[in-house]
């Protein structure tokens, strides 16, 4: 099970440190760099392009120069799905923020129009000087064209510029993603959660989890996909799933709509 810890309610959270970078090999591995070398919460690390960008499970993260919002976040005090959440849902209102409509988030780390990928976030913990610290890492593809795309992507792409009809500038949507993210860090309690259930993909349709993932209550991890209803996302970060009239709690995989 995975355990979600909860902010802080009225925690001051300190300025961001932001660091750019032209290109770098991935922002989360910048960001355990300068960790190393003692930096501390609040280190933001941004690129215009990535050689050895990273997803969940090893995958790996396609972007042109330019292109795509990337930032990688240091935070406390927070487990790695609210870390996640969080930063999907401060970037999701950035987007409202700066005139458009927004994706939705799907369940464990996508952000999505419909069944196509906009974005994705890694969260990875570590401890630093004894504290648990979480690096929130997250891609967003803004300026692509259609043809620009990383068709053999596991999700079929898109970016703002294709689903919202418009262009973006990265600095501003940096800057508004991270004051989101601040606003909900220092507001704690169980307000990001009710936000990230209201922006859910696929709630309420049939879903697929495709291998492998895991159940609670089962042991190991199954090798056939399982198929249900979505119906949200728990307290501790798992989803739920009706299966032949039984909610099951599934604590890790893939989801995918249809």
């Amino acid at each position: 099970m995975q355990h979600v810890k909860r902010g802080e309610s009225g925690r001051r959270f300190p300025p961001w440190e932001i660091k750019e970078y032209a290109t770098l090999d991935s922002t989360n591995l910048e960001a355990r760099r300068l960790l190393d070398a003692g930096a501390r919460e609040g280190l933001v690390v941004t690129a215009r392009h990535q050689t050895g960008g990273r997803g969940r499970m090893g995958r790996g993260w396609f972007d042109l120069p330019g292109k795509s919002l990337m930032f990688s976040a240091v935070l406390s005090g927070v487990g790695g799905f609210a870390a996640a959440a969080m930063a999907a849902l401060s970037v999701r209102s950035a987007v409202v923020e700066l005139g458009g409509r927004g994706p939705d988030l799907k369940w464990p780390n996508d952000l999505v129009y419909g069944n196509r990928k906009v974005g994705g976030v890694l969260s990875e913990s570590c401890t630093v000087g004894g504290k648990e610290t979480v690096i929130v890492g997250l891609g967003l593809n803004v300026g692509y064209l259609p043809g620009e795309l990383d068709m053999e992507a596991r999700l079929t792409p898109t970016s703002l510029l294709v689903e919202e009809g418009r262009t973006w500038d990265l600095a501003e949507l940096l800057n508004a993603s991270l004051r989101g993210l601040r606003e909900r860090l220092e507001a704690g309690g169980e307000a990001w959660m009710q936000e990230y259930r209201a922006h859910l993909a696929y709630l309420g349709e049939r879903v697929t989890v495709n291998p492998p993932f895991a159940v609670e209550g089962r042991p190991g991890k199954s090798e056939e996909a399982l198929s249900g209803i979505m119906r949200g996302v728990d307290g501790d970060g798992n989803l739920l799933l009706e299966v032949g009239g039984e909610l099951l709690r599934v604590v890790s995989g893939d989801m995918a709509g249809g």
